[in-house]
């Protein structure tokens, strides 16, 4: 067995081919982002707070952190669509809801860094937090992970609750 083939194996053994390919129904994650985004900002703090220090706080906090990362990918690759494959396009309420979702979280962004810019200009007041470079570098992996999870988020709220059937 070549190497591709156990690769193909494992990829089928641990049921990723149902995201890779698409195959589950996508889902309507309307508080799992909001818990999400929290554990990155907490992570965040946590990590900040130490400064350069590799501390247990500091530890906790990236682990905290980079998994909400990687749960805000996940949440993505299983919330709403967005996403057309050859075998099922998607229709014009999809691509309707991916347009108002991705306009409102671009909104949302930009707010977000116009205030981050007067933040920045402020940032000389002794008394207010000033970043060091790995809170930059941290800050970049939080700011794509909220521009990955704010579009799946919206969506979920955008999209109609499956109405109860009368019969049942």
């Amino acid at each position: 067995m070549t190497l591709l083939e156990k690769m193909d194996r494992l990829v089928y053994a641990t049921r990723l081919d149902k995201i890779i390919f698409m195959k589950m129904p996508p889902r309507s994650f309307r508080w799992t982002p909001l818990l999400v985004i929290a554990a990155m900002v907490l992570g965040f703090v946590l990590m900040a707070k130490t400064g350069t220090a590799i501390a247990t706080d500091f530890l906790i906090g990236w682990l905290i952190f980079y998994g909400a990362i990687l749960l805000a990918g996940f949440l993505r690759a299983l919330g709403p669509r967005f996403t057309a494959t050859v075998n099922r396009p998607l229709d014009e309420r999809e691509l309707m809801l991916k347009a108002h979702a991705h306009a409102a979280s671009g909104v949302v962004l930009a707010v977000m860094f116009s205030l981050g810019c007067f933040y920045m200009a402020s940032a000389s007041v002794p008394w207010l937090w000033h970043p060091q470079f790995m809170d930059w570098f941290n800050l970049g992996f939080g700011i794509q992970g909220i521009a990955a999870l704010l579009p799946t988020w919206i969506a979920s709220w955008l999209e109609s609750r499956p109405v109860a059937d009368i019969d049942d």
